[in-house]
């Protein structure tokens, strides 16, 4: 390849390793300890959840998606999208992450094990996802899953937050679409292991 094509393919090539790299920051000396820590239990909730540009509250944004179902498609669809949905809250978005955390940070000599909700753990990191947006495909424009988080890793038995992780909004891939007009459940579980992701390759600082 001739260097004045090479250039502009290495700008781009960095320069989309830079935008998937969203890295969470945080204090390195606060979470220095981690290293001598053999698991630490996950805790996922959804404390003030809301939706899209507009805020929309999780009843009101349900209402929403589901009017829509039933009036394009049927009600037991529209009611069945809805049981996936909280399925994915309960299950399916936390194992993501959590699965994905670890895989990211199996490579690091010193890294704990994430355990999710573990009983009698000393430390606990808890996440919270306040506010999402499911991402938009059509013929002419797509975008991906939107996704915010607030993380704070703290000691269980004083309560005590010993650092607050702040990472920006979390992107994903852009996801086979599902039969319209439902949203994809399956793009925000992908937005779930990017951010998990980002965090393990942050924590590579302390832990490698």
């Amino acid at each position: 390849m001739k260097i004045k094509y090479l250039l502009p393919f290495l700008i781009f090539f960095f320069a989309s390793i830079s935008l998937n790299a969203q890295w969470v920051k945080f204090n390195k000396k606060e979470l220095a300890f981690l290293k001598n820590v053999d698991t630490v239990s996950v805790h996922i909730t959804f404390n003030d959840l809301h939706f899209n540009a507009d805020n929309l509250n999780e009843n009101d944004f349900l209402e929403h998606i589901t009017q829509k179902i039933n009036k394009h498609l049927n009600h037991t669809e529209a009611e069945n999208w809805k049981a996936e949905y909280y399925n994915s809250k309960r299950e399916f978005w936390p194992k993501a992450f959590v699965n994905t955390l670890n895989e990211t940070t199996a490579l690091y000599k010193n890294a704990p094990v994430f355990v999710l909700n573990k009983p009698n753990a000393k430390y606990e990191l808890r996440v919270n996802a306040f506010w999402m947006y499911f991402g938009y495909q059509a013929i002419a424009h797509t975008e991906p899953a939107k996704l915010h988080l607030s993380m704070d890793l703290s000691e269980v038995e004083s309560k005590k937050i010993i650092s607050s992780l702040r990472i920006k909004e979390t992107l994903g891939l852009v996801v086979p679409k599902p039969e319209f007009p439902k949203v994809s459940l399956k793009s925000m579980e992908n937005a779930f292991e990017r951010a998990a992701e980002n965090l393990g390759l942050s924590l590579k600082k302390v832990v490698k």
